[in-house]
């Protein structure tokens, strides 16, 4: 009788196939090992991007300033940069970087702390409100700035807003920040139309809005959205740098400047406060061209201009 062979053979087998498993862990293994590597690779990277769109950011504020502190004493020197128009986006590029910013003074803006009624429904109108919904955030914004626990018509005081999910207490006093228009009954309606620092302050004094300070979003509600009309006031800019109550009439249209009128003025008087937005960008070419993907850095700092210096009242980044 013929001994069998089965028992080797199957030792043989098995023996493979331990091999084969072992070798598809070793593989598993060493791909996760390899992704691994190369997600810190990319996270490196892109702190490290982060760090120099952060830089950029930073000089493009330190540009701005320049040219709002600068006082040039030759006509050649001031003709490197031209004056500084309010809203309007300059960009430097630099070999690894392109760096853009902007500035406004605070006088373009509504300062929520004594904002006419009128202009307020105005420019909530133009968002797309009902009167009912105006009249809840207008009511609603006297009460956060009294000291009294007694609401108006349609506003609310400290126990409507302890009774929300997420209670809090109303400010009742001078508006700090902003912010704080988002915080106030009924603004949920806005919320997402446009940034409360594009439209709000706190640091304008005047009970109107100056015309040639104006933040996009303010430009938008002066020409009712008239993309025409935005063009004509950017040109007439470029050729005036300081426009006036006639020019503002023709730009406007009679219709919308005769309800503005009251709201408007001409220049910053005594205000000394300016919001500068500047992003970076790193790892564009010398012609500026970024990759489409690349994430930028965007700052904000709202400064005040001293006599000879400056002071930073707040400073915010986030990625754009």
């Amino acid at each position: 009788m013929i001994p069998s062979n089965n028992s080797g053979a199957d030792d043989r087998g098995f023996a493979l196939l331990v091999v084969i498993v072992v070798m598809l862990m070793v593989s598993f293994l060493a791909s996760q090992l390899i992704l691994a590597l190369r997600t810190e690779q990319q996270i490196a990277y892109n702190l490290k991007q982060r760090d120099r769109a952060l830089f950029l950011a930073e000089a493009g504020v330190n540009l701005a300033l320049f040219r709002l502190l600068d006082k040039a004493p030759t006509e050649e020197e001031n003709e490197e940069f031209g004056p500084m128009l309010a809203g309007y986006d300059y960009t430097t590029l630099l070999e690894n970087g392109r760096i853009s910013y902007s500035m406004t003074s605070e006088s373009g803006k509504m300062d929520l702390n004594n904002v006419p009624l009128g202009l307020l429904e105005l420019f909530l109108s133009h968002q797309g409100l009902t009167e009912e919904e105006i009249a809840i955030i207008s009511d609603s914004l006297l009460d956060w700035r009294d000291a009294d626990n007694l609401h108006r018509l349609n506003g609310a005081e400290q126990e409507f807003y302890m009774d929300l999910h997420d209670p809090y207490l109303p400010r009742n006093g001078r508006i700090k920040e902003p912010d704080e228009f988002f915080l106030i009954n009924g603004t949920a309606a806005v919320t997402g139309k446009f940034t409360a620092d594009a439209a709000f302050t706190v640091h304008n004094p005047q009970k109107t809005i100056n015309f040639n300070s104006l933040t996009p979003v303010m430009l938008d509600f002066v020409m009712a959205g008239d993309n025409d009309r935005k063009q004509a006031y950017r040109e007439a800019q470029d050729v005036y740098t300081t426009l006036n109550k006639a020019m503002a009439r023709q730009i406007i249209g009679d219709e919308r400047f005769a309800l503005l009128e009251p709201y408007l003025s001409y220049n910053q008087g005594t205000n000394r406060y300016y919001t500068i937005s500047a992003t970076g960008r790193a790892g564009a070419d010398p012609q500026g061209e970024s990759p489409p993907n690349r994430p930028g850095l965007t700052v904000k700092a709202l400064v005040r201009l001293l006599t000879d210096n400056y002071q930073i009242i707040a400073w915010k980044e986030h990625l754009s």
